[in-house]
């Protein structure tokens, strides 16, 4: 099954990767998978999020790779997705959690990451991107500005009009 994901590309999630506190992205990526694995959906929706998590951990680029932080709770949940699924008689579940718990891809710990923290990180790094596109964007005015500033003082006649209101139309967004 792997190999399906693999050739669907899935591992392109990691082109997103920021190069600093990949360790956050990581679990930031979990927390989101694992939201859907403890959530009240379908057990297809929770399914979802348990093969997501399996997934993301199979195909990260990095070594060693990240552990999935799973609290107390979330085990609870997980134990009742295993449950439900051998009463639905789908029997891939226990056999992909015994395979995730034998690989040591989990890190139990007691704090829930999906009550607020990652929440209010996720608002922190959409902040600092929006800040940084703000930025950006005045620093492409002033470059555009001083172009053509530059080639006003070059240009004569209706190609330096015509250049000075398509200026001024795109500094009125």
């Amino acid at each position: 099954m792997k190999r399906v994901w693999v050739s669907k590309k899935f591992s392109y999630i990691f082109e997103a990767s920021p190069s600093k506190d990949q360790a956050c992205f990581m679990q930031s990526l979990y927390a989101y998978c694992s939201g859907y694995m403890v959530s009240t959906y379908s057990l297809l929706s929770r399914l979802g999020g348990l093969y997501s998590l399996y997934c993301l951990y199979e195909t990260q680029p990095f070594k060693p790779p990240f552990k999935i932080y799973i609290s107390l709770g979330d085990l609870k949940n997980l134990r009742n997705i295993i449950a439900e699924a051998k009463a639905k008689d789908v029997k891939v579940v226990p056999a992909l959690v015994k395979r995730m718990l034998d690989r040591n891809m989990f890190l139990f710990g007691s704090v829930d990451v999906n009550e607020g923290s990652v929440a209010e990180r996720l608002d922190e790094l959409t902040e600092i991107q929006n800040a940084s596109i703000r930025i950006a964007s005045k620093k492409a005015w002033s470059l555009r500005w001083i172009c053509s500033s530059k080639s006003q003082q070059n240009m004569q006649g209706p190609r330096n009009l015509l250049l000075e209101v398509t200026s001024m139309s795109f500094l009125s967004f």
